[in-house]
């Protein structure tokens, strides 16, 4: 029986901080990405073309903000992430909107469960998604090979599997982790509090894994103040997943690639693009 050593042990604490702190408060993660829309569109078009009548499994559905559209433009939804705060945020956003005379005309069911476990009988439903980055909090290959195949197996066959990960962007990557980005000053969704957002980052090499760190700063005077501790600091890690490697893992799996392609505009990946965004089916026929 294997022992972690310290370095080990380090990491893994990290790495459970990285999975899990940026999504204990629901209505502070709702507030920050309010604006986020360009994703939303494109899974709920994906849906509308491609899943009519089918089931849609979303990975890492968190607090509803792909998946309640897509269950408003009629769909059955599967909502499966690993945080229960996240989902019970998701039920009360979906009962809030349906008591005020919103529309819904699908339907959302949440799992609590791990992408690389999902609990579904083989050839499930007719399409899987992972938007977000959600796949980036698989840290290694193994485990995001595992995610792959478990969607291949509850995908019926012909079925598509779509998601979203940032692209690697190896300048920001090596940015001065001590040096603060994106100062930003808002007022708390709950709290009311005025405070100051910021952030920064340290990639390692080894692992593939950016550590990004989020400040939550008290706004007095309406700038940071130097050597004075954050208010609160939430831990982000994100493993970067390279275009080779997606589509390597994606074929070991057993998928074949449709396309595979940036920022949710069809473009070609060049270092000028953000978000990469693919698209894989099940052959109709294993």
């Amino acid at each position: 029986m294997s022992r972690k050593n310290p370095a080990e042990r380090q990491l893994a604490e990290l790495l459970e901080r990285g999975t899990d702190d940026h999504y204990l408060d629901p209505v502070l993660y709702d507030f920050e990405y309010i604006e986020q829309q360009d994703d939303v569109d494109w899974y709920r078009a994906l849906a509308d073309d491609h899943a009519q009548g089918r089931s849609i499994l979303e990975l890492g559905a968190g607090s509803g903000r792909i998946c309640i559209p897509i269950a408003s433009a009629g769909h059955k939804v599967l909502a499966l992430d690993r945080m229960p705060a996240m989902l019970d945020h998701l039920e009360a956003k979906l009962a809030l909107l349906r008591q005020a005379g919103e529309q819904i005309d699908g339907d959302i069911e949440t799992l609590v469960a791990d992408m690389t476990d999902i609990p579904l009988p083989d050839a499930q439903v007719g399409m899987v998604i992972a938007p977000f980055n959600c796949l980036m909090h698989l840290y290694t290959w193994r485990e995001l090979l595992a995610c792959f195949r478990e969607a291949y197996r509850v995908l019926e066959p012909g079925g598509l599997f779509a998601f979203d990960v940032l692209l690697p962007d190896l300048e920001w990557l090596r940015w001065d982790p001590d040096e603060r980005h994106a100062i930003t000053s808002f007022q708390h969704p709950r709290t009311g509090r005025k405070m100051i957002y910021s952030t920064n980052h340290e990639y390692d090499d080894q692992t593939q894994v950016c550590h990004i760190r989020i400040y939550y700063d008290n706004a007095v005077g309406g700038r940071l103040r130097p050597r004075t501790a954050p208010e609160h600091t939430v831990h982000l890690a994100h493993r970067q997943i390279f275009p080779e490697e997606a589509r390597m893992l994606l074929s070991w799996a057993g998928f074949e690639l449709e396309s595979h392609t940036g920022d949710f505009l069809d473009l070609a990946l060049t270092r000028e693009i953000e978000i990469q965004v693919v698209v894989a089916r099940k052959p109709a026929t294993d």
